[in-house]
């Protein structure tokens, strides 16, 4: 049930997940924002990661639940999406 923001870097990209209370609250990367971003930081194999304990998110934008964000972000990987 932690709150935070784990910032995501691979080669020359940056992405960010913002977590509220344990659950996924917001993403960006690519010039994406909300579940559409963390799908595609899904997809990442390789780079750097750190998290801020600190950080708290302003707005929970994302309301699917963690798990239904993995599951379909897993299915959209199968699927070549």
């Amino acid at each position: 049930r932690k709150s935070g923001k784990l910032v995501l870097r691979a080669g020359s990209e940056e992405g960010e997940v913002h977590f509220l209370d344990g659950a996924v609250a917001d993403a960006a990367f690519s010039g994406q924002k909300g579940a559409e971003a963390f799908y595609l930081l899904l997809k990442l194999t390789d780079g750097d990661f750190a998290l801020d304990p600190s950080f708290v998110p302003p707005a929970k934008v994302i309301q699917e639940s963690s798990e239904g964000l993995l599951l379909e972000g897993l299915r959209r990987m199968d699927e070549g999406i």
